[in-house]
């Protein structure tokens, strides 16, 4: 209650200065008693180990500086990202950085770390292949799955039809890539695939998805307040067309403990919170863990 008031008003000051409010909450909430997940919600997804269901959504830890504060939070894992090979003002100090970071990390994590890559936006289509594979190559001995982000919406987009034939280039090397880094490394990484259900045509690009056989699809979106209903029928068509070919990972518009519930109760096998930790605060996990164990003793 009461960091929804100074959200409240630190708000009227623009979202940079509530996303620092959380920030500095959630350092704070770290202190406190951890919160470890009960026992029931453990998962195993992508041939991962998640002590919870509830993840941090890419774009709150760009560099994954927050890390050592995320596990006594409740969460079950964390993207960081979305990272790019070069620095770009407001959105990414660029991929040397990330890994600067990540490498001081001890293992085995805690909770699992996935990284979200993505692609500079001065990067012509012709060079896309090369700004995910420099992310993948330089990142891959440090996060424990990455997550193809398909660009963002000040830059190139591969959401958009325009771009198909760039996409497909990208989710080939980027297959091969992987084969060739678990061989050369010894080192297995799960890989997913990060749909704006907002952009471009979702039922194509899932397709595509579905075609390429990725190990997760993460499908994103803005949820407006008062829609929640629309996008959880988005969400059981897609895991619907999918048929149980691969799990999705649920995140937008999460605010709250029932929010949780109606996503994984749709299909969704994770949930990815950003929002509604910046709007509610950083236990906010801890009490959406509570509710979803109070469901499954209920069931």
């Amino acid at each position: 209650m009461i960091y929804k008031c100074f959200s409240t008003i630190v708000s009227n000051f623009g979202a940079p200065h509530v996303r620092r409010l959380a920030v500095k909450a959630i350092r704070i909430a770290a202190l406190m008693t951890p919160a470890e997940p009960p026992s029931s919600l453990r998962r195993e997804v992508m041939g991962l180990t998640f002590p919870s269901p509830v993840g941090l959504a890419a774009g709150f830890d760009k560099h994954g500086e927050l890390y050592s504060s995320l596990p006594p939070l409740g969460l079950g894992f964390v993207e960081v990202g979305s990272v790019i090979p070069r620095p770009e003002p407001q959105r990414s100090q660029g991929v040397d950085e990330v890994v600067a970071i990540l490498s001081q990390i001890p293992r085995p994590h805690p909770i699992p770390i996935g990284v979200s890559i993505s692609m500079n936006r001065n990067t012509h289509p012709d060079q896309m292949v090369d700004d995910y594979l420099a992310c993948l190559e330089k990142l891959w001995k440090y996060a424990d799955y990455f997550a193809i982000n398909l660009g963002v919406r000040t830059g190139p987009d591969l959401h958009m039809e325009e771009h198909a034939g760039t996409l497909r280039k990208v989710l080939t090397a980027a297959k091969a890539s992987r084969t060739d880094l678990a061989r050369i490394t010894g080192l297995r990484r799960p890989m997913a695939v990060k749909i704006d259900c907002n952009r471009g045509d979702t039922t194509s690009l899932v397709a595509c998805v579905q075609e390429y056989a990725f190990d997760s699809l993460i499908l994103s979106g803005y949820v407006e307040r008062g829609k929640e209903r629309h996008a959880l029928e988005g969400l059981e068509q897609v895991i619907k067309s999918l048929d149980g070919q691969m799990p999705v990972i649920s995140v937008g518009g999460i605010r709250t403990p029932q929010d949780a519930v109606d996503r994984l109760s749709a299909g969704a096998t994770l949930i990815q919170l950003y929002s509604g930790i910046v709007e509610s605060g950083p236990l906010l996990p801890r009490r959406i863990n509570s509710h979803l164990s109070s469901q499954l003793v209920g069931s």
